[in-house]
């Protein structure tokens, strides 16, 4: 990795785990997420007039995985919200970042994909596990159902369940949008725009499977209008944060022989994330969640460069 891709990438990682603070620390609910989606769209729309002849391309299975991924999107910021509404930050983020991973893996091998995970990404995987379940745990000898059994452990699972959605979703629908060609034979635009378009479109769908359960529920609809009132800056900064940080790790991309390398830097957001929630909610760091964070992350970069 060259020196500009490590900064960018560091750069994301703190914005990662600064938009999950901002979300946790001003309101952990869907209607603030609703919010800071809508403001990512509109924010980062000037990306999709600008490239205009590669939405005009798009054919129905693009449309169709952009409204599956818009799908996940929402679960995921709901998964999010209930998570952070019920328990730490510190324990619901590193769960809900680590944990798709794994279903991705487990979801490989369901379709017959074994060959493409090496020894190496097992073993990680395994540390994962072995991670999460440390990190709920008041104590070491504190191994009972009942730190698991909980809302926070619960919807930061549904978030982690919705990421691996999204992620095999976009995975398909950027291969797709990459190979779209003008007349002349010639991509309509380079990976950089594509992802960065996909993005805000993913962020404009969300908003599509969303906000039937915001306009029709009034207590969503009361929380709306007090934020748009009281809490503006923080959904246009957390909206600008979340879609933000996707583009610098796409912008890094163009600086690194191997991007697995930038998404084992990017695992540095979860010690981050629970150091900002320790410091700036004073939640417990207890041996057992120092210990799931430490484990967790080192499974995570053998996962990403195995």
């Amino acid at each position: 990795m060259t020196f500009t891709a490590i900064i960018l990438v560091l750069i994301s990682t703190i914005m990662h785990a600064g938009w999950n603070f901002f979300g946790k620390k001003a309101s952990p609910t869907l209607a603030f997420f609703f919010l800071t989606m809508v403001a990512g769209a509109v924010l980062f729309s000037p990306l999709v007039a600008l490239n205009w002849s590669l939405v005009r391309a798009f054919n129905s299975e693009i449309i169709l995985l952009l409204f599956l991924t818009g799908f996940f999107q929402s679960l995921y910021l709901w998964g999010l919200a209930e998570a952070y509404k019920a328990g730490d930050m510190s324990i619901a983020y590193p769960i809900a970042r680590s944990s798709p991973l794994i279903m991705v893996g487990i979801s490989s091998f369901l379709l017959g994909q074994q060959q493409a995970i090496s020894v190496q990404a097992v073993l990680g995987m395994g540390m994962i596990v072995i991670g999460c379940l440390l990190i709920p745990l008041p104590s070491f000898m504190a191994f009972t159902w009942r730190n698991y059994a909980n809302r926070t452990t619960l919807f930061a699972l549904v978030a982690a369940f919705a990421t691996a959605g999204y992620s095999l979703v976009d995975n398909r629908a950027t291969f797709l949008m990459r190979h779209l060609q003008d007349d002349g034979g010639q991509a309509l635009a380079g990976a950089s725009d594509v992802a960065l378009v996909y993005v805000t479109l993913q962020s404009a769908f969300a908003v599509i499977w969303m906000i039937w359960f915001v306009l029709r529920t009034r207590s969503q609809q009361q929380e709306c209008q007090q934020l748009l009132r009281h809490q503006w800056q923080a959904v246009l900064l957390t909206g600008g944060l979340m879609l933000g940080t996707y583009s610098l790790v796409i912008l890094s991309m163009a600086f690194v022989d191997n991007v697995s390398y930038v998404v084992a830097f990017r695992q540095l957001s979860i010690p981050l994330g629970v150091l900002f929630a320790v410091i700036g909610f004073g939640e417990s760091l207890r041996g057992p969640k120092i210990m799931g964070v430490l484990i967790t992350f080192i499974g995570l970069v053998a996962v990403a460069l195995g």
